[in-house]
């Protein structure tokens, strides 16, 4: 599912370096936009989560930020 996700954030990035006219372009970029809004979000909603997550906490939002819900999704409580 990862790669699924990455390849849309690809194809967002592509979008900037082709013809602005294109249908394709436009779409891509928009697609980018909602990406980068909606993962934002994510990471400060699922922040309590990630804190709780085993393991530091900055990689945890990074793949939240490229992944979403499919990283938090995988994540397993730290063991006390």
């Amino acid at each position: 599912m990862k790669i699924a996700v990455a390849v849309v954030w690809l194809w967002g990035l592509v979008s900037f370096f082709v013809a602005p006219e294109s249908t394709v372009s436009s779409a891509g970029r928009l697609v980018f936009g909602f990406l980068v809004v909606a993962h934002a979000v994510e990471c400060v909603v699922f922040l309590p989560r990630l804190r709780a997550a085993e393991g530091p906490l900055g990689p945890h939002l990074l793949q939240t930020f490229l992944f979403g819900i499919v990283h938090v999704r995988g994540l397993e409580p730290a063991r006390s």
